[in-house]
């Protein structure tokens, strides 16, 4: 039977926290898979020199196979140029880039020596899945090797539009690689558009209605798969009583009166700034609410290497404070900030005591937080979500959603307050609808719509002398 080998650039380390949607995702597919699965990248760990073995440990539905970096690759390849020029360009940030040729080539390097691993590990029947931004060229280095065997590339971040991704240095040379997949995905049709469009403006290529193209002798279906959750599982965990033995210093002290939630990564895509201000403006605007709702922001700390996260974290542990310091009294605490992960079982259920889930990036793929929310709801009282125009999931969950453009303060604030005094009747019907798409939108049904296109042989493809 053909295995599944799923490759990211992190793996979620056994036992430990998850605190990002394309790990949490991962996990969820391998563990439904009947096919034996595989999750191979790397395990976190860094070492003076380099180690050319995997080290494949069993888990309870799959394996995995890890290997370590140096310090050196580390900084040059996770720090360099994948979150210091890819990730900002990615989400409109160009301003944030920054580019050293030294570090574009060892993205090229790490990307090659995971394709020796592949050529180690991979029997001709697998399927191969590669997760995220990191690993844009890594098939092309796998067809170098002689792979054959049927590989698809899934994009977690959004795309640029054709004049961001001019901007983005040494775009030319990875954008044609990706054609060496036989499955390219993206979050949202918008996604989907700027790539055919990137692919237009540099390779002279045109994708027919089916979203197939070909380069080089070779044929590519592009297609936007939106990520979802697992709606049931979700469920399962937010009604799960509090663990025997749990620490007190575990569960997060929210107060008795309305609760606004939001969890993100420290990440200057999520715009926690600007949520802070719009939290500020809300209390400015409605002072009836004072002192009888609070805002839980759930923000762990990434990428510790880089300046941009460093700033962020000091700039919201001073906004928190301004905030507190001007609306709190003896007895509240408006704003309550924590800068750590949380267990998924006790952040479902704070997402079920939440009034309000206030989901509100800058730019995001999707955000399955979002989708989070949502599921982890008592569909008897549930709360609202308040959700970003500038996230994937936007285009999916507006019907019930009440969606905010997080530049706007003011108009955040009063869709805050709507969410805060919404009848109950309303709420229903909202989280009716959203719970409609999400059980049949769910996180099984992405993997199964990717993985079918991939398993699809190239003699099945439509003809692409259309275009």
């Amino acid at each position: 039977m053909s295995r599944i080998i799923v490759v990211s650039f992190r793996i979620a380390q056994h036992q430990h926290i998850a605190t990002g949607g394309l790990a949490v995702a991962i996990e969820c597919m391998l563990n439904a898979q009947q096919q034996e699965g595989v999750w191979l990248g790397w395990s976190g760990e860094q070492s003076p020199k380099i180690c050319a073995q995997l080290h494949t440990e069993q888990r309870e539905h799959y394996s995995t196979m890890t290997f370590s970096l140096t310090p050196e690759q580390y900084q040059e390849f996770y720090c360099g140029y994948a979150n210091n020029c890819l990730w900002p360009a990615f989400h409109q940030r160009s301003d944030l880039m920054r580019f050293q040729s030294h570090q574009y080539q060892q993205y090229l390097e790490i990307n090659k020596q995971i394709a020796r691993y592949l050529h180690a590990v991979a029997e001709p029947d697998d399927l191969i899945w590669v997760q995220d931004y990191h690993l844009i060229p890594l098939a092309h280095f796998c067809r170098e090797l002689g792979l054959t065997q049927r590989i698809g590339f899934f994009l977690h971040t959004p795309f640029p539009c054709p004049e961001l991704l001019k901007t983005i240095p040494r775009h030319q040379e990875w954008l044609p690689h990706l054609l060496d997949y036989d499955v390219v995905g993206v979050q949202s049709n918008p996604d989907f558009l700027n790539l055919s469009q990137g692919l237009q403006h540099v390779l002279g290529l045109g994708v027919n209605q089916e979203g197939l193209l070909e380069y080089a002798g070779r044929k590519t279906r592009i297609q936007s798969y939106p990520i979802s959750v697992a709606p049931d599982l979700i469920q399962t965990m937010a009604t799960m009583p509090t663990p025997v033995g749990a620490q007190c210093s575990e569960y997060p002290l929210v107060g008795e009166g309305q609760l606004i939630v939001s969890a993100d990564r420290l990440d200057y895509s999520k715009g926690l700034p600007n949520r802070f201000e719009c939290f500020n403006t809300l209390l400015e605007h409605y002072p009836t609410l004072k002192e009888s709702v609070n805002y839980l922001q759930i923000a762990p700390s990434t990428r510790e290497g880089i300046d941009s996260y460093q700033h962020q974290q000091t700039e919201l542990e001073g906004l928190a404070g301004q905030i507190n310091g001007k609306h709190g009294t003896f007895n509240w605490v408006p704003l309550l900030y924590l800068n750590r992960a949380i267990a998924p079982v006790i952040l479902m259920g704070l997402f079920r005591k939440a009034h309000v889930g206030f989901i509100a990036p800058l730019r995001d793929g999707m955000n399955l937080v979002a989708k989070e929310y949502i599921a982890a709801q008592d569909p008897n009282n549930p709360g609202v979500l308040v959700l970003s125009c500038f996230t994937g999931a936007a285009s999916e969950l507006q019907e019930g959603a009440l969606l905010v453009n997080p530049y706007d303060s003011e108009g955040t604030a009063q869709t805050l307050f709507q969410a805060l005094t919404m009848s109950l009747a309303e709420r229903q019907a909202r989280h009716s609808a959203l719970m409609e798409h999400l059980n049949e939108f769910d996180l099984e049904r992405w993997c199964l719509r990717f993985l079918d296109d991939l398993n699809t042989t190239t003699k099945e493809e439509a003809a692409v002398s259309s275009l």
